[in-house]
């Protein structure tokens, strides 16, 4: 009597070990990079909230109740300050606030709702000079 063995199919466990440890490996190299490209994209996203408010701070010294002044902007909500602008909760990346705020100049802080100023603050003043730190 004639036994037909069948050939075995699939993987074998060691091909399986070696598929998920270069999976792993692939991870732990992309993942970091992936948090980097969104912290960029984030502090992008904060310098652009921060010129969206000097123009609004800008039609607020031109067209204001008070006259050419900076002063009460603060309290007329001029602009939105959390970034992303139309993000509310655990969606908010950046707190903008007024650093200094006097009658003809201000200045714009955007710093990281996380992490504090560790993480890259930015100055924004009415000159339109910029400083990150």
């Amino acid at each position: 009597m004639m036994v037909k063995r069948m050939k075995a199919k699939g993987f074998s466990l060691i091909e399986l070990m070696i598929v998920v440890a270069i999976i792993g490996i692939i991870a732990a190299i992309a993942y970091p990079n992936y948090q980097g490209y969104i912290r960029t994209t984030y502090h992008a996203q904060a310098i652009a909230d921060l010129k969206v408010c000097a123009l609004a701070m800008d039609r607020y010294y031109s067209n204001g109740p008070v006259g050419f002044t900076y002063l009460g902007a603060n309290t007329n909500a001029v602009c939105t300050l959390v970034s992303p602008a139309d993000a509310s909760g655990d969606a908010v990346q950046y707190v903008l606030s007024y650093k200094t705020l006097a009658a003809n100049t201000y200045v714009i802080k955007a710093a990281p709702r996380v992490g504090g100023c560790d993480d890259r603050c930015v100055d924004l003043s009415a000159d339109g000079s910029m400083t990150t730190y």
